[in-house]
């Protein structure tokens, strides 16, 4: 069984690793990609022909991918996307792929660094767009090891919100401090900004998407913002 993977950035490679063991796994990237064991790169043309796609390209480029790929797919295929927004994503899919193309949304809830270990007892969210073969999906993620959930892609980027998107910006935030935590400093904070310098290797792309794609991303951080505020002013009347 072949699968093609377009996007070979830091998740695309790591995907590749994993899947490599039961399909025959074919990669393209706008960049030079180099060669990799157990791994076919070729043509954004060649990998579009494969029975399975993982678009593992930064959200902001589905749009774009999706243009490119409309002319070149077949009845039956089955695309995924791996975004951490899932609305917008699966509008421009719906929309931009020929309706004879089956479609599902996937965010692993996970990543290179989180699954270090390995990614036995990880979460992967499935969202349904038009895939009849979802349940098979299902099944082959289990083997893995993951846990799949099943849930809509309003309900998802709702809790991306809250969860996610959240959590990059205050690492974000706290990066721009440069605070260098020495050795008198507690488990707790320790264990906070270790999360926090993972979040690092994350695209700059990757933290602007999870907050300009996700609708609901724009209320967390307001919301936050107004608390933070709240209690710095109650600070302030305490002395």
């Amino acid at each position: 069984m072949q699968i093609g993977i377009i996007g070979f950035g830091r998740f695309g490679r790591f995907a590749a690793e994993i899947l490599k063991n039961d399909f025959e796994v074919y990669v393209c990237d706008r960049k030079k990609v180099p060669r990799r064991k157990g791994v076919t790169v070729t043509s954004f043309e060649e990998v579009a022909r494969k029975p399975f796609l993982l678009l593992c390209v930064p959200i902001s480029e589905i749009q774009s991918v999706c243009r490119k790929l409309r002319p070149l797919l077949k009845k039956g295929q089955l695309v995924l996307d791996t975004c951490s927004v899932k609305e917008r994503p699966l509008a421009i899919m719906t929309q931009l792929l020929p309706r004879s193309v089956e479609i599902l949304g996937t965010h692993p809830l996970f990543g290179p660094d989180s699954a270090r270990p390995g990614i036995k007892g990880l979460r992967i969210v499935l969202c349904q767009s038009r895939c009849k073969n979802i349940g098979k999906v299902k099944k082959y993620l289990g083997q893995l090891g993951l846990k799949v959930i099943l849930t809509t892609a309003e309900r998802h980027d709702r809790e991306m919100a809250n969860s996610q998107a959240l959590f990059h910006f205050l690492a974000r935030g706290v990066a721009a401090m440069r605070i260098k935590l020495g050795p008198l400093s507690t488990p707790g904070p320790s264990r906070l900004f270790n999360e926090f310098k993972d979040v690092q290797n994350d695209s700059r792309q990757l933290f602007q998407d999870l907050h300009k794609m996700n609708r609901f991303a724009r209320g967390v951080r307001k919301k936050l913002i107004e608390n933070l505020t709240r209690i710095d002013a109650g600070l302030l009347q305490e002395y």
